[in-house]
């Protein structure tokens, strides 16, 4: 009996041993890296006409490794030897967020073919621009790009969706699910709220604790206005576990526009904290900041992201023309006067920027005793006008 019990006692502890290894080599091993039709925009790039080939390409920052593997190919639409992917990268990123600004570009280059790789929220300016353009069609949809065609071309709608699906029959259940929640986040910047709800609530359906599904919920919810179901959705995303930071900035992002400052302060507080480099972070802060009229910290905030900006070579202008305000609105007119002048200097400040610039330093000119004075203009802030809401 005692040989029996310790035979017991050693096969408890061989299987405590392995089972305990194994967990631990399975929690310290990296994830997996993602398929090719998840990482990269693969599946949109093969199936472009070989007749666009012979287009200037225009992509986004986030796409620009890809293009450098196959520049030799889409280089030669430029026309130019010495023409490099970085060196029409930097002019692509600057025409993001400036309608002024890509309308000079593509009247130069006159592009056949748009690769918007990355996230919507930061090309949005440009996506409704495109989408609106009689002379631009979205052609392809995977999940990470969007690609656009000069017209006329073929049109991609939501009828394409199946096939777009069937691509990841063969790949593993957790890449499926993965494939449906980056699609439903474009499919959101492209207002087709209902398919994208669709698509999350089959994710949800197989795996109720997603926190990526409940997070981009929350967004789809943001994005209609309800920001009390937006809020829910967050805090069903946080519940799930862990410090999910996009869970926690649509958390924010939503107390924000309830009006509950101070609750969305401390949230966008320890995220600053936990990730001061991070301009979607310092974006979403300095607006809470703004609001809840905390302007030493706004102007912390706005002061790193000149700084950030600046070492990547990035333009300033209208991040400049928000710390001039900061700095108005904290009663420096003198500084603000300094940093809306430098502004000015900076050829990619959009026209609404540029006349509200100019309005401020006109008013300041007139009138001596406004110096330390924010003027009272009827937006209280470029941050809050309505191209820069999410």
């Amino acid at each position: 009996m005692s040989s029996l019990r310790s035979f017991l006692f050693v096969t408890v502890v061989l299987l405590v041993t392995v089972g305990g290894a194994y967990w631990l080599v399975n929690l310290t091993r990296p994830p997996e890296p993602l398929s090719p039709e998840l990482g990269t925009p693969k599946l949109s790039l093969e199936q472009i006409p070989p007749s666009q080939h012979s287009k200037p390409l225009f992509f986004t920052m986030a796409a620009l490794p890809y293009v450098k593997e196959h520049w030799e190919e889409w280089g030669k639409a430029f026309h130019s030897p010495t023409l490099l992917a970085e060196e029409i990268a930097v002019p692509c990123e600057a025409a993001l967020q400036s309608i002024e600004n890509w309308n000079v570009l593509d009247r130069k280059w006159r592009f056949g073919t748009l690769l918007l790789m990355g996230d919507p929220a930061y090309f949005r300016p440009l996506l409704e621009y495109l989408r609106k353009s009689p002379e631009w069609t979205l052609t392809r949809l995977d999940p990470t790009s969007l690609v656009f065609e000069r017209a006329p071309a073929r049109a991609w709608t939501t009828a394409d969706l199946p096939q777009l699906l069937d691509c990841f029959q063969t790949h593993s259940a957790v890449e499926q699910k993965t494939a449906r929640i980056l699609i439903a986040h474009r499919l959101m910047y492209l207002k087709e709220a209902p398919t994208a709800r669709k698509l999350l609530e089959e994710v949800l359906k197989l795996e109720p604790q997603s926190q990526q599904a409940w997070t981009e919920m929350a967004q789809l919810h943001g994005m209609q206005g309800e920001w009390r179901e937006s809020l829910t959705a967050a805090e069903r995303a946080l519940a799930c576990g862990g410090r999910y930071r996009p869970a926690q900035m649509a958390q924010a992002q939503a107390l924000y526009s309830l009006g509950a400052l101070e609750k969305a302060l401390t949230v966008t507080r320890n995220l600053y904290q936990a990730a001061p480099a991070d301009l979607p972070t310092l974006l979403l802060h300095a607006k809470t900041t703004h609001a809840a009229h905390a302007f030493i910290e706004e102007i912390d905030v706005l002061q790193r992201m000149v700084a950030l900006l600046e070492a990547n070579s990035q333009p300033v202008g209208p991040w400049q023309v928000y710390l001039g305000q900061a700095y108005a609105s904290a009663g420096n007119g003198l500084l603000a006067q300094e940093l809306f002048k430098a502004a000015l200097k900076d050829e990619t400040l959009s026209d609404t920027q540029r006349a509200y610039v100019q309005q401020f330093l006109d008013r300041m000119d007139s009138k001596n005793d406004l110096l330390n004075v924010g003027p009272a203009f009827p937006e209280s802030s470029l941050l809050d006008a309505a191209e820069y809401r999410p």
